[in-house]
């Protein structure tokens, strides 16, 4: 089922709209920019009606050749056989269904309704496949064998992991669990032999790009193709990390990578660990916890569990992941009891760290004093030395430290 939304606040109707789907924030920002928040909002009360969200509302934008003014005038003059094309789009993309004549209070009373049947996806699959066909046959090879080594929007699962496969990722871990719509997803994280890592989210046959990608650490040895480049993050150190959106051809872009940064790395000979950089693995409980909670604080939250729980995640990965990870084990709890101590310099800090608590996390006091005092002497401004500076750390007279001992006490009591 979809999350009901709350039209007095259009913030949290906008997040639930676009279902975590960047095309999909994407157009209602373009929405709301050209027609102004109220009829934007019109918009999506008639769109949520007709049970179009996230990838949907993309598949729909890039159907209208990706114009908000032809978008727009879509959906208020939009035919039965708008939807059907929407459907055929949309149906190897998503399990939902459009209805031109849904609603909301109908949805509740017959959800199975707005859902495709097997039946219904196996129908689309076969056109699907006499469409490829009769591209091949009117010479449209090329395009196919592209296709064939790299993975587009709407490839199914068995497929998406035979081309990963195919360009030399290995995975190295894999989980399945019951996701928010009651939907068997799967999580896997793969890595190849240049020790790059793709994490992946997928159900049985749909590959779900909103979670997925591939991560590339390199050197700075090619600037000219850095500056080309606006999924990339540089870290303290000059290092470079790329972020690559795994939806349409990843691997087209990961082959320029490797062509114009051949310079690699061992990713944690980085001094300050960066999650930009090198992404933790997920827990199946941090992962179910996002999905349930839709704020700011409960993504820290997400991460600091993953991070808490990493060295029994550990456990679970194969030889060559567990080869790529090990040396992040020293150091993960005090990393993770750093950013704890950092979002405790704020008051939503305490329910960051009571909500911890709530996910079965038993924080240790030691821990916190230790990273306090690993904050205080990193950002102190007194230059002042003494060789008992722990103690005088812990125990001065500054309003910060009794102020975050406070809060300490808090979330421990």
């Amino acid at each position: 089922m979809r999350e009901k939304l709350n039209f007095n606040s259009l913030p949290e109707t906008i997040q639930r709209m676009a279902e975590d789907n960047v095309g999909a924030a994407g157009v209602i920002d373009n929405l709301i920019n050209a027609k102004g928040e109220n009829l934007a909002l019109g918009i999506l009360i008639i769109l949520d009606d007709m049970n179009i969200r996230g990838v949907q509302i993309n598949t729909l934008y890039k159907l209208c050749n990706q114009d908000i003014e032809k978008f727009y005038d879509k959906i208020i003059n939009i035919t039965k056989k708008d939807i059907e094309t929407l459907n055929f789009s949309s149906a190897t993309l998503c399990n939902f269904k459009a209805l031109i004549d849904g609603n909301k209070e109908d949805r509740k009373l017959n959800p199975n309704k707005y859902i495709f049947t097997e039946e219904e996806r196996n129908k689309i699959r076969n056109k699907k496949g006499k469409n490829t066909a009769r591209d091949i046959l009117n010479g449209n090879i090329n395009k196919q064998k592209e296709i064939e080594d790299d993975l587009y929007p709407s490839i199914e699962t068995p497929k998406a992991l035979e081309i990963i496969k195919k360009q030399g990722f290995i995975c190295g871990y894999e989980v399945a669990y019951e996701n928010k719509n009651k939907q068997k997803e799967t999580y896997r994280v793969f890595y190849n032999k240049m020790k790059d890592i793709m994490y992946t989210h997928s159900l049985e046959n749909i590959f779900l790009w909103k979670k997925c990608k591939l991560n590339a650490i390199r050197q700075n040895n090619n600037q000219e193709y850095i500056n080309q480049k606006r999924n990339i993050y540089r870290n303290v150190e000059g290092i470079i990390g790329y972020n690559i959106d795994l939806r349409e051809n990843p691997f087209k872009e990961y082959n320029k990578i490797l062509k114009n940064n051949k310079h690699l790395i061992n990713q944690f000979q980085i001094k300050h660990y960066d999650e930009n950089l090198i992404p933790i693995i997920e827990t199946i409980e941090g992962i179910k916890y996002k999905e349930q909670k839709h704020h700011y604080n409960d993504l820290i939250v997400s991460n600091l569990y993953n991070l808490l729980m990493f060295k029994e995640t550990y456990k679970k990965l194969d030889k060559g992941l567990k080869e790529i990870y090990e040396p992040l084990l020293a150091n993960i709890k005090q990393k993770a009891y750093d950013e704890l101590i950092y979002h405790l310099n704020f008051k939503q800090g305490i329910e960051i760290a009571k909500n911890l608590q709530k996910l079965g996390i038993t924080l240790d006091k030691d821990e916190l004093f230790n990273a306090k005092a690993r904050y205080y002497e990193k950002n102190k401004q007194s230059k002042t030395k003494t060789k008992f500076k722990f103690l005088s750390n812990l125990f001065s007279d500054d309003p910060w430290n009794e102020e975050i001992s406070k809060r300490i006490n808090k979330v421990l009591n």
